[in-house]
């Protein structure tokens, strides 16, 4: 049994890897061409079934394979469509997990966003790329290192896991959603700096000026 078993994957495994080949390089992952494909397949089906049951049996049942016909169109239609919508959607989305949090808590005052900017600050809550860029004004009077360390506390408490630990491709996405996502004081956030003020953040975490923004950050998200 063991060996029937055994011979029995390695075969379904060639057969699975034949199947892949072809979807990948002849259909090509393509919705028009995966129809067609499928379409072809019911019409050797029904080919394959006049040869066991004649020609009269397939006239006969015209009908119903008429209609399984069509109801096999619309749902490789919708699947199609709906395939198509997943793309746009992973597209709007970002890469990162958000802590869950009770949005209606969140004291948005305490950063100054204005109100359009609390809709964009929602979506990245909710794991959504935003549509128009966040104005983050907040520590102004404190200069621009400021308003980009109050920017680090907030997510390092938004995202699970936090920011201080991230590194390489992942560090550089997220400095890409922030420059995506947010404007400081009318101004675009450049990588350089954002670079700069991360690593000097991230080393004066135990500071009492870093303690009193992480405070803030946790009234804001409704954490304290």
């Amino acid at each position: 049994m063991e060996k029937f078993i055994l011979n029995a994957g390695k075969a379904l495994a060639r057969w699975r890897s034949g199947i892949d080949y072809f979807l990948e390089e002849k259909v090509q992952g393509k919705p028009l061409n995966l129809i067609l494909f499928i379409l072809s397949t019911y019409a050797v089906f029904v080919l394959s079934f006049s040869l066991f049951f004649g020609i009269r049996s397939i006239i006969e049942n015209s009908l119903i394979f008429l209609i399984l016909f069509g109801i096999m169109l619309l749902i490789l239609i919708w699947l199609a469509i709906f395939h198509e919508s997943n793309k746009h959607l992973e597209t709007d989305r970002h890469d990162f997990r958000v802590e869950p949090l009770k949005t209606s808590r969140i004291r948005f005052e305490l950063i100054n966003l204005d109100r359009e900017s609390q809709k964009q600050f929602v979506r990245l809550i909710n794991g959504r790329r935003v549509k128009e860029k966040i104005n983050f004004t907040m520590g102004n009077k404190s200069g621009d290192s400021a308003n980009h360390r109050v920017l680090f506390v907030l997510f390092d408490e938004l995202f699970v896991g936090g920011i201080q630990d991230l590194t390489g491709e992942r560090k550089s996405s997220f400095f890409n959603l922030l420059m995506n996502s947010f404007l400081m004081n009318h101004e675009p956030l450049k990588e350089n700096t954002l670079k700069t003020s991360f690593s000097a953040w991230k080393n004066e975490q135990e500071k009492i000026n870093s303690r009193n923004q992480r405070k803030l950050i946790r009234q804001v998200l409704a954490k304290e």
